[in-house]
This record gives C-alpha cells, sequence and structure tokens, in this order.
C-alpha cells in the first residue's frame, strides 16, 4: 500500500511539474530538387522552458527536466518524427549560438506538396505558394525570401517565383519571454559529458 501511495504522490508532482518547452524563433528553409523531390532544415532559435505557472506567484523552474524532455523525446528520441510523419529526417542536433540554445532538423521530402507548398501547374510557368499556416497557429510571420501575399485574409500564403529552388522564411514565437529560462547551460554541461 505504501509503494502505491508513494507513486500516486510521484505522479502528482509530475503532473503538478508540468512545464513546457518553447522557442523564440523559427526558421525554415527548403531547397527542391529538379524531380520535385527535395531536403530542408527547420532551426528553433533561442529554446527555452517556460516555468510552471508561468506569470503567476507559484511559477516553478521545470528547465532541467524541460531540457531532459528536449533531449529524450526530440534530439535522441522520435517526437519530431511522430509529429511530421511526412519526413524523412537526416540529422538533429542542439548547439550553441550567440549564448541561446538553438536546435536544428534537417530532413527530406518526396514531394513539394507534401510540406505546404503549392504549384498550380507543375511548370516553372507558375508562381510557388505556401500555406502560412503560422498566421493561423502559434508563430508570427517574420520575414522571407519570397513576398507575402497582401489582402488574403485568414489565407496568408507567401510566393515565389516559378523558377525558385530556395525558400526561406521566419517566424517569431515567443516575443515576450518572460516567464521563461534559458536551457543553454543545461546544454553546455551535457555537451561536455558526452
Amino acid at each position: 500500500m505504501r509503494k502505491i501511495a508513494t507513486f500516486i504522490m510521484l505522479a502528482a508532482v509530475a503532473v503538478l511539474l508540468s512545464g513546457c518547452l518553447g522557442v523564440e524563433k523559427k526558421e525554415y528553409r527548403f531547397t527542391l530538387n529538379p524531380d520535385g523531390s527535395g531536403s530542408g532544415v527547420i532551426r528553433y532559435v533561442n529554446v527555452v522552458s517556460i516555468d510552471d505557472n508561468s506569470g503567476t506567484e507559484e511559477a516553478k523552474d521545470v528547465s532541467f527536466k524541460d531540457f531532459a524532455e528536449l533531449v529524450s523525446d526530440y534530439l535522441e528520441g522520435v517526437k519530431f518524427e511522430d509529429d511530421h510523419p511526412y519526413l524523412k529526417v537526416t540529422g538533429k542536433r542542439l548547439l550553441e549560438e550567440n549564448g541561446v540554445l538553438v536546435g536544428e532538423v534537417a530532413f527530406t521530402f518526396a514531394l513539394l506538396d507534401s510540406v505546404g507548398f503549392f504549384r498550380r501547374a507543375q511548370c516553372e510557368c507558375c508562381p510557388v505558394l505556401y500555406f502560412n499556416k503560422t498566421e493561423t497557429g502559434d508563430e508570427t510571420f517574420a520575414e522571407t525570401n519570397g513576398r507575402l501575399v497582401e489582402g488574403v485574409a485568414l489565407s496568408p500564403f507567401i510566393e515565389w517565383e516559378g523558377t525558385a529552388r530556395e525558400f526561406v522564411f521566419k517566424t517569431t514565437v515567443l516575443s515576450d519571454l518572460s516567464g521563461t529560462r534559458s536551457m543553454v547551460e543545461y546544454y553546455r554541461t551535457w555537451k561536455a559529458k558526452k
């Protein structure tokens, strides 16, 4: 009975200290091959831990747990792959850049439309469009090497010339970093022990 009570107590503490991973910015880069397949990289710039109960007096630092989750579930695990089954991951890494923690996932894809792009005709005579779903989710568009199509309410698109082979855009995810904690020190310790 004592073991069951201890287990229930530990499970309750784990639920109560259920922080969250966050990221300040994301950078997307896609490269198109002549056959319509391609490769890409998503960079998560300034990966942070969001305090449990952030913004309250009961806010708790759960960054150690969040860093462990980042490594076990995303870097060494298959959480990203499970969330993006249409991508074939070719590499994942964490690095420090300009004093912040950066996550990077490299991948290939079979068809341009499988990663959210659209071309009306399969020829270079038509522009390439990307449905900027970031505007309808947790991300805010920041910049691109294409152009944001203006005047399309609730359907934001980014457009590139039909001959384009490199598609780049950046978004902001967390513009307010209050209630977050850098995990770069955990990364430095982890990297030194590898």
